[in-house]
């Protein structure tokens, strides 16, 4: 197996968003079919700052869910498990830490012709470093 020198950015946001939002199927990939609530998380882009001990990623986090409201919350309850991450400087074990976190974009109501009716998405884009674990 090769050497990671940097974590990955999916395998960061999807330890630390299962947690905590158990009341919702977090993945890097759409499903099909999609269970509802859905969190939605991926890298869109980055690089690495340092490659030996830090990355800078910019992430997709968008969420489905059966009601307008539903969906907002879910939205913002991952915004605040990023946020609480970064803060509380969580490890996920085998992976890494958040060293630093911005909102790029905050959670705004998106619909698409993809999008069924009664089924409502936000999404948000954050820019975060991450750190291996030691």
């Amino acid at each position: 197996m090769p050497v990671r020198m940097l974590p990955s950015a999916a395998d960061l946001l999807v330890g630390v968003l299962r947690p905590a939002l158990a009341v919702a199927t977090v993945g890097t990939l759409i499903p099909d079919p999609m269970p509802l609530p859905f969190v939605l998380a991926r890298p869109i882009g980055g690089a690495a700052v340092d490659m030996r001990f830090l990355a800078r990623a910019v992430v997709d986090v968008q969420t489905w869910a059966e009601t307008d409201r539903d969906a907002e919350d879910l939205a913002a309850a991952a915004r605040a498990a990023l946020v609480a991450a970064w803060r509380q400087q969580v490890v996920v074990p085998g992976v890494g830490s958040v060293g630093w976190l911005a909102e790029r974009a905050a959670p705004v109501l998106l619909p698409d012709e993809h999008t069924g009716d009664g089924v409502y998405r936000y999404q948000a884009t954050y820019e975060l470093t991450i750190r291996p674990a030691s």
